[in-house]
């Protein structure tokens, strides 16, 4: 746990360090520039110098100080394909829509960091509150492919849940990966984008309980977004599919009759034990039984762009909860809606927010009661801030 928040310490500390410095420079250029064309007589150079001067003030009143100090550095400059083609594209959705993923995945040569903070509170009784808090690295070694490896702390404060033990602690999570291949890129060839992503994961703590033991788990999503309304209203789709297998740590013990042992053991089973002595005693200790669940599931948002790179937005997901890493047997579905948030606060940085509640569904384990708050909790909230170089 100190390991993420020592990430997520440097990654703030780096994210805002640059982004000052960003600013300081371009405002510094931009003095110059002008300085420069007061005493410029040479119309050609002049002329050349207004347009850089004009370019470098948009990026800076659209705070993308890191493009201002690019246009300042280079003095003239009219612009280049990429920068149409990026116009065309509009801006990135891999994180405008909260929990439902965009089609944008980073360019290839660039590398990403982040730190992204998730936490789930409520349960049909008692306290409940789980948190997550992991740092990821990225990065694009070819065109349209993405490489995503994270570390991730979390922390659990339960109490008089039905079907879980009281605890309240923290500790080391696990390891994640993302793997995108974008196959589709929107733009003008093409309204609608489409990426690919799988999520295989490897656990230490059980991430609805806190119980811990070992535990592998795969996520595989198919993304859709579009750009609904020219540069304003953006959708996105996701089709969601996650498995995984859990095997709690210790051993479950077995009475000398066979059965699963309640209650204080009066110690091992001796080969004259009488027949009240053979339901107390330790006749057989094995590992515990590996826990096998699935999900499946639909989400869907939009976002509308409130100012210049600022959007707001809201999101619907559809989760239905089975045993089984084969969608075996049902166990029970919810409908997640709520509010998102993002925002480019330059060309590097930008945070994504998000927060769900549970507005319908049933449990199989308790049919006649609203929500099924047996397989998964009544809120969700997602942050998450990200720095790419």
């Amino acid at each position: 746990m100190r390991l993420v928040l020592t990430t997520t310490a440097a990654l703030l500390g780096t994210a805002i360090t640059a982004y000052a410095d960003d600013r300081s420079e371009c405002l510094a250029g931009i003095g110059r520039l002008r300085s420069a064309i007061a005493i410029r007589k040479a119309s050609g150079d002049r002329e050349a110098l207004q347009r850089a001067l004009r370019r470098a003030e948009r990026e800076a009143g659209e705070r993308e100080f890191d493009e201002c100090v690019g246009i300042v550095r280079a003095g003239a400059s009219s612009g280049s394909p990429k920068d149409d083609d990026d116009a065309q594209e509009g801006p990135e959705t891999e994180d405008m829509f909260g929990f439902t993923k965009g089609t944008s995945i980073t360019e290839k040569g660039k590398f990403e960091i982040s730190s992204e903070a998730e936490g789930a509170f409520g349960k049909r009784f008692g306290r409940y509150r789980a948190g997550a808090l992991g740092a990821t690295f990225a990065f694009a070694p070819i065109d349209r492919f993405s490489f995503e490896f994270g570390v991730a702390g979390d922390a659990f404060s339960i109490r008089d849940v039905p079907g879980l033990d009281n605890r309240n602690g923290s500790g080391f999570a696990g390891f994640s990966t993302e793997l995108k291949w974008q196959a589709i890129k929107r733009g003008p060839g093409s309204p609608v984008g489409l990426t690919f992503i799988a999520e295989p994961a490897m656990s230490f703590r059980d991430g609805d309980s806190g119980e811990r033991g070992r535990g592998l788990g795969l996520g595989l999503r198919v993304a859709l977004d579009a750009e609904l309304i020219p540069s304003r209203l953006f959708g996105g789709l996701n089709l969601i599919y996650e498995l995984e297998k859990f095997r709690p740590r210790g051993r479950a013990l077995f009475n000398g009759e066979g059965e699963p042992l309640e209650g204080v053991a009066s110690g091992p089973c001796l080969p004259d034990a009488d027949d009240d002595s053979l339901e107390t005693c330790v006749g057989a200790a094995r590992r515990m039984t590996t826990e096998r669940s699935s999900i499946w599931g639909v989400s869907g948002a939009l976002a509308y762009q409130v100012s210049q790179n600022v959007f707001l937005g809201g999101e619907v997901r559809y989760l239905r909860s089975y045993t089984g890493l084969g969608l075996n047997n049902f166990e029970g579905h919810a409908v997640f809606a709520g509010p998102t948030f993002y925002a480019k606060l330059s060309e590097k940085v930008s945070i994504s927010a998000a927060f769900s509640t549970q507005v319908a569904g049933k449990s199989k384990a308790t049919p006649g009661r609203t929500f099924d708050l047996d397989n998964f909790s009544r809120h969700q909230a997602k942050l998450k801030v990200s720095y790419e170089f």
